[in-house]
């Protein structure tokens, strides 16, 4: 149960940073205090809901150490960058160190709760509906977990890495196409990894490489940039999957 209760916090985490905080919020939240407090709020309110399955006491007040814990890195994080000017490697650093110290404290607060044995149980209506419906849901949990991380998180995080690296050409293509195709790309790569289809990543990634060929051949630095791109996704997926499950 420790490690389904982690998959709780972690997916609450996932959805309050990165699908439920718009690009409006991660901005403004750097400067304005009631942005900041709007994002808090609605992290605390997520937590809250993703431990609905089973709730307690002492897991409310564990959403809601970790929801002032966020606050308190967040607000931290803002202060530094209204004081500090960072370089693009510098704002990298930051954001991992941002990310880890948010599941830190998750695995801090799983920790004590193991330590302390608090009880941790499904509620009763929903233990018994994953016995008439025969699912293990710590499955269905470490699916949720993995799909939610290879989209939005993945995405954001490439694109954060590789902005320094982005040889801005002037064929673009279309409009997030290049996005998109990385989504599918980390999807596909998931799913064979599940059905032990190694070889066929190769084929997802040839057929990804034609598709920018005279432009790898033509371009060394779009060359480097999307082998970069292509390499950092497929070790997102990879890791994301090995971790999880």
């Amino acid at each position: 149960m420790v490690n389904s209760l982690f998959l709780h916090f972690f997916i609450g985490h996932i959805l309050a940073d990165y699908y439920f905080q718009t690009s409006t919020i991660a901005k403004e939240k750097e400067s304005t205090f009631r942005y900041l407090l709007l994002h808090c709020f609605i992290y605390l309110v997520t937590m809250v809901i993703v431990i609905f399955p089973l709730f307690n006491w002492p897991l409310f007040w564990g959403a809601l150490f970790i929801g002032m814990i966020h606050f308190f890195i967040d607000a931290c994080k803002a202060l530094l960058n209204k004081y500090f000017t960072f370089n693009d490697l510098q704002n990298v650093l930051l954001y991992f160190t941002d990310q880890l110290l948010h599941i830190l404290t998750i695995l801090l607060l799983v920790t004590f709760i193991a330590l302390a044995q608090i009880d941790i149980n499904y509620l009763l209506f929903l233990k018994e509906l994953f016995v008439y419906l025969n699912v293990d849901f710590k499955e269905i949990l470490s699916w949720v977990t993995v799909l939610l991380l290879v989209l939005q998180p993945s995405s954001i995080t490439i694109r954060k890495v590789l902005d320094h690296f982005d040889p801005k050409s002037s064929d673009e293509g279309v409009a997030n196409a290049g996005a998109l195709i990385g989504v599918f790309e980390r999807l596909l790569i998931l799913f064979m990894l599940y059905a032990n289809q190694y070889a066929a990543i190769g084929f997802v990634l040839t057929a990804k490489s034609i598709a920018r060929y005279n432009k790898i051949a033509e371009d060394p630095k779009f060359a480097e940039y999307y082998l970069l791109g292509t390499l950092l996704s497929s070790l997102l997926v990879i890791a994301s999957f090995t971790i999880i499950f």
